[in-house]
């Protein structure tokens, strides 16, 4: 990471092996100057962007603006690096904030709770001298969200401009057992190169939805933060109404209806399918297909063309031994043109499968499989 790219540099994060996918996405988005990292990437640091992205990007995890990098070799010179800030620009004391650190090995700050911790002391004191008070830490939905990497003895701060992680698209009211994240499944239809105009999409282990609503939303044109609420963005100084309503507007006037007939989903488990139609209700998506069904019973109304889905694992696959072999037998029914399909990283399928890529789902790290239907 070089010094510019952490000061004059937006970083946009996004999960391990997406990060190519990313950039394909934001340069389709017309957005330029665009440099690769891990687990992320680096843009030029303007509002627009941080508009655009926040608002636009499928596979985005978080966006970035750079406050303040210094050299760090201690505690006290991070207090003080922290100090530098002009905090009264960024918080007052009826605003709540936190601080998500990250640390590499370190000879005086062993962790990232000690980090963080030194972080606060720094603002509420600068606080305290401009307005003889406080803001208070919430650490589950704050006003302000900081994100800090100390590493190789530099410490650079940066403000999130997303709040909550995009993921979070806005519409859930639960997830299911094994949710599945947003910004994955969305990613996974891109690598998929599943075509939202054309493809008849199928999904046997729907769960609360979220394959069937990302491609959905693809296909509908509708922004991937459509249904949210908020932005961390929206405390900046830089914040600009007229200029953020511009870009959301722009994308919004793009959306188009849901075409029937399209898109199916099943799943056995019937709760599971309650709660995927309340999601499909909030979003507007009803010409989506879902009903109760186990895989083996699944017949889409009509053969699809692009199979997703992300079985059980863990508990839920002890409890269907005959899961994949199942599922096998519905791919073969159906015949689809090619099927991705989540796993748990190194488990044996018993049938001619690629490995796409192996990332990381809620902690657990899976595999991404794909069958076709030409010989592999």
């Amino acid at each position: 990471m070089s010094s510019s790219s952490t000061t004059t540099r937006l970083f946009v994060s996004c999960a391990g092996a997406l990060e190519s996918l990313l950039v394909d996405e934001l340069k389709e988005l017309g957005i330029s100057g665009i440099e690769q990292s891990f687990r992320g990437i680096f843009l030029p640091k303007k509002i627009e962007n941080v508009y655009l992205v926040n608002y636009a990007s499928r596979i985005a995890t978080r966006v970035l603006w750079p406050l303040c990098s210094f050299l760090c070799p201690d505690k006290e010179s991070l207090y003080q690096g922290v100090r530098t800030i002009n905090w009264k620009e960024y918080l007052n004391p009826k605003m709540t904030f936190s601080i998500d650190a990250n640390v590499t090995p370190h000879p005086t700050i062993k962790n990232s709770h000690f980090a963080a911790l030194i972080v606060k002391d720094a603002i509420c004191d600068s606080q305290r001298e401009t307005f003889n008070a406080r803001s208070s830490v919430d650490l589950s939905n704050p006003d302000l969200q900081l994100n800090l990497f100390l590493h190789k003895g530099k410490a650079t701060l940066y403000l999130d401009t997303s709040g909550q992680p995009l993921f979070k698209r806005g519409y859930r009211i639960a997830t299911g057992e094994a949710p599945l994240q947003e910004s994955l499944a969305a990613a996974i239809l891109r690598f998929a190169k599943f075509d939202p105009e054309n493809d008849i999409l199928a999904d046997p282990f729907a769960g609360s939805g979220t394959f069937l609503i990302e491609a959905a939303m693809m296909a509908t044109r509708t922004p991937a933060g459509f249904f949210r609420k908020r932005f961390g963005f929206e405390a900046m100084p830089e914040f600009s109404v007229p200029s953020w309503k511009a870009i959301k507007d722009e994308l919004d006037s793009k959306r188009s209806p849901l075409p029937p007939g399209r898109f199916f989903g099943a799943d056995q488990d019937v709760s599971s399918v309650e709660l995927c139609r309340k999601h499909l209700d909030r979003t507007g998506f009803g010409a989506i297909d879902i009903i109760t069904r186990p895989v083996e019973r699944f017949r889409p109304k009509r053969n699809p063309s692009l199979i997703v889905a992300n079985p059980p694992y863990g508990k839920r696959l002890e409890q269907s031994k005959n899961l994949f072999a199942n599922f096998k037998q519905f791919l073969e029914a159906t015949e689809p043109k090619a099927a991705y399909f989540l796993t748990p990283a190194g488990q044996h399928i018993d049938m001619p499968c690629r490995k796409a890529f192996s990332c990381l789902n809620g902690g657990l790290e899976v595999d991404l499989l794909a069958k076709f239907a030409s010989p592999l």
